[in-house]
């Protein structure tokens, strides 16, 4: 049993919550993202009453604290799927307690969590380390090189990473994470980690070979380099890549690209000074025949890493 109440935003409220949890006992999915009414009063009353939720997605409710994470933790133990995107009021705390008893979390989005900090997501590595496979953080600007290094110490079957706005993330950790989610990451955003440079791009872009999207936007120290440090051996399965805001990468660094990589569906190369159309052209680079190539914004971009 499915409820999605999202578009209901200021219509739901902690009244109607308290019904859901009293005559919906089997519910197992539940979108009130954006009720902005909704409190710990009314999310309580779910938990006490859904204890077969596995899915909750609670993205723009403001007023959500940490006690809605213990509730859920004492009365959801098969929740699989918890969406928090700018939930402010979640903390490291929260998140300690949230993973006592829920242990089986597959895909937890904190995107715009402010409050939230390596020992949150430590404790979240620690706990799901072999369900774990979505991890959002964007903008958590309290998370730094201890969340990436658990996350590669506990989570091997991590799919998908959002670190976007993460700027304390450096070299060290991405190049942990590399070897150890080789085998299964699919999608990376850390655009903004300005930390990050072409030693550990050259790892990711190596080990892991599954990798089907990167986002490495305003890595201001990203050169050419990282792409010409790949070998006769290498070869790319990247379908999106997005390099906007990368000054060092010159049209060289984009044509050794796309010798490893003949998959690619979408490239980003906005706002590079030495990446223009004209030059492109004139260096004689061959796109993939499907590949939409963003120069100056006008495409639409595809929303893997969001």
């Amino acid at each position: 049993m499915a409820y999605v109440l999202s578009t209901c935003h200021d219509g739901i409220t902690d009244t109607g919550l308290a019904s859901i949890g009293r005559c919906l006992s089997l519910l197992q999915f539940l979108d009130v993202s954006y009720c902005r009414k909704l409190s710990d009063k009314g999310l309580s009353a779910v938990a006490q009453g859904c204890h077969d939720l596995r899915a909750l997605h609670l993205a723009g409710c403001r007023f959500i604290t940490d006690e809605t994470l213990k509730s859920l933790s004492e009365r959801c133990r098969d929740l699989e799927a918890l969406g928090l995107q700018g939930c402010t009021n979640i903390t490291d705390s929260g998140l300690a307690d949230l993973v006592k008893g829920c242990r089986k979390i597959k895909a937890l989005d904190i995107n715009k969590c402010s409050n939230v900090g390596d020992a949150g997501v430590s404790s979240v590595a620690k706990a799901c380390g072999s369900s774990l496979k979505t991890l959002k953080l964007l903008d958590c600007y309290k998370v730094g090189d201890e969340s990436v290094s658990s996350l590669a110490q506990f989570c091997k079957n991590l799919e998908t990473l959002i670190i976007g706005g993460c700027r304390d993330i450096s070299d060290e950790s991405i190049v942990l994470l590399a070897d150890s989610c080789r085998d299964r990451l699919k999608n990376l955003r850390m655009d903004w980690c300005l930390n990050v440079t072409d030693s550990s791009l050259t790892c990711v872009l190596k080990q892991c070979k599954s990798l089907e999207a990167l986002d490495i936007g305003c890595c201001e120290e990203v050169t050419d380099n990282a792409f010409q440090g790949l070998g006769s051996e290498d070869v790319l399965g990247l379908k999106v890549l997005k390099v906007s805001n990368c000054p060092k990468i010159t049209v060289a660094g984009i044509g050794k690209l796309l010798e490893k990589c003949s998959s690619l569906e979408y490239l980003d190369v906005r706002s590079l000074p030495h990446v223009t159309e004209v030059r492109c052209s004139e260096a004689g680079l061959e796109f993939p025949a499907c590949c939409k190539v963003n120069f100056s914004g006008s495409l639409t971009e595809p929303d893997v890493l969001l």
